[in-house]
């Protein structure tokens, strides 16, 4: 409940949680944790009463720039400016020095780049965050193959995809 325009979703079977991005209006494109716990109310978004954009139309913001004072789920990232956000795709690893760490990368349209958020190891919190930017170029899709250690990537501008190698 309360989600404006859904453009990523990623299931990960382990935690029972759906992650998702989405588009906010004038900025406030949104990454989402959805839990799913049985048994418990569908849990709210916000939308389209809380929201960190503004209105493309020149009137009074009436959105709450608070999601969780007014009873809703806070984004776990929002951007604003808006990137136009698209994919998203959580990838576990075993690291030897600080156990396990996720790693979810977001693709965007309007800025042109995978962010990557790495989080602690329940998803609760944003540890460090960098940015790969790909000049003049719109990302709509991004897949990771395990097997190959690779992203696959749909670009926009010109037709065509691309191959990145991930980095341990």
């Amino acid at each position: 409940i309360g989600h404006r325009n859904p453009q990523g979703l990623f299931y990960k079977k382990k935690k029972d949680l759906i992650i998702n991005t989405e588009h906010g209006p004038k900025g406030g494109d949104e990454v989402n944790l959805n839990f799913l716990k049985k048994n418990e109310t569908l849990p709210n978004f916000g939308w389209d009463i809380a929201s960190y954009g503004t209105p493309y139309e020149n009137i009074k913001d009436p959105y709450k720039k608070s999601h969780s004072k007014y009873g809703f789920i806070e984004p776990f990232k929002n951007y604003t400016p808006a990137i136009g956000i698209s994919e998203v795709v959580n990838i576990s690893k075993k690291d030897n020095i600080n156990g396990k760490y996720n790693t979810l990368y977001v693709s965007s349209l309007r800025a042109g780049s995978i962010y990557m958020l790495e989080t602690d190891k329940d998803l609760t919190k944003i540890i460090s965050e960098d940015r790969l930017f790909f000049k003049e170029q719109r990302l709509r899709d991004l897949e990771y193959d395990s097997e190959l250690n690779v992203f696959f990537i749909l670009f926009g501008y010109t037709p065509s995809i691309g191959v990145l190698r991930h980095l341990n």
